[in-house]
């Protein structure tokens, strides 16, 4: 009997413990599901190529949209123009308590939008409101690389013996057009570096493999978002291969191929008495390439 009492006052014990460590619930959250899409409206304002964009989406609190031209916005009720005819690619990610989730959406775009560029700074600037031809400015520093915390740290910046050294890169040309088009003419050499193949030197333009090929010569389009609130104007540039200042420098990251399209932030429109000077910054990621390029 005492054997018996022994044993059921053991089990009694160990089921105690085995139940009073179960974590308790009571003062769990519940956050509930994250949202399976985003959904939103689009709606002409009655302007030209201007859009409202309205977020349809229950229980979100926070969006983030990117409109297919290269420019971003917050908000649940946004409005977006473009300036030229196309389809633009519209996602709109919403977060809510349990996650996120994106939706996109296509708007079509039927014609170009009349450009009173006179009153568009950047356009203008960038342009002269007919063309304009800019070069990599022949002083150093025109082409810099620095941790993007604005801390000034220098990783790398080209040197004045650089513009002696790297002729075949200070000589090319990027001619806007305010009609939306580049040229870019490479005067039949390029600054080849080992990702386009060669030993960090000059090198014929038609040298380049056709894995690079289209960062030589070519023509390309460009969109220039001007400034808006904190935001700085943009200049978009598009086609594969476009690029300015440095063809490897894009969004996020460095790369080793051609893309289809980069988005410069524009930090400083200038005049030295002689030449305008253009300022674009990109940020790959870890930092930050900024390039300075004058009008000629």
């Amino acid at each position: 009997m005492t054997n018996l009492f022994v044993k059921y006052l053991f089990i009694s014990v160990l089921l105690f413990g085995l139940t009073s460590c179960e974590p308790q619930q009571d003062g769990a959250i519940d956050l509930g599901l994250p949202p399976t899409t985003a959904t939103f409206t689009i709606e002409p304002t009655g302007e030209i190529n201007t859009y409202t964009l309205r977020n349809t989406t229950e229980g979100a609190f926070l969006f983030q949209w990117e409109f297919g031209n290269g420019t971003t916005a917050t908000g649940e009720v946004v409005e977006v123009f473009y300036q030229n005819m196309g389809d633009y690619e519209v996602n709109l990610t919403v977060f809510n308590q349990a996650g996120s989730a994106s939706g996109t959406q296509t708007i079509n775009v039927a014609e170009d939008a009349p450009i009173d560029c006179d009153a568009l700074d950047a356009l203008k600037f960038i342009t002269n409101c007919d063309s304009k031809v800019w070069r990599l400015i022949p002083e150093a520093g025109a082409l810099f690389v620095g941790p993007g915390d604005g801390s000034g740290t220098t990783w790398f910046a080209t040197s004045e013996d650089d513009v002696d050294v790297r002729f075949c890169q200070f000589d090319d040309e990027w001619t806007f057009t305010v009609s939306g088009e580049m040229n870019y003419d490479t005067k039949g050499d390029i600054w080849g570096e080992d990702y386009l193949g060669f030993d960090f030197e000059c090198a014929a333009t038609a040298d380049l493999g056709p894995a690079v090929a289209a960062w030589g010569d070519g023509m390309h389009s460009f969109v220039v978002t001007e400034a808006s609130g904190v935001e700085p104007a943009k200049l978009q540039v598009n086609g594969l291969g476009a690029f300015i200042g440095l063809p490897k420098a894009t969004n996020g990251a460095e790369v080793n191929l051609p893309v289809s399209s980069t988005t410069y932030d524009i930090i400083g429109m200038t005049n030295n008495g002689n030449q305008d000077i253009l300022e674009l910054e990109v940020n790959f990621g870890p930092g930050v390439w900024r390039f300075k390029i004058a009008s000629f």
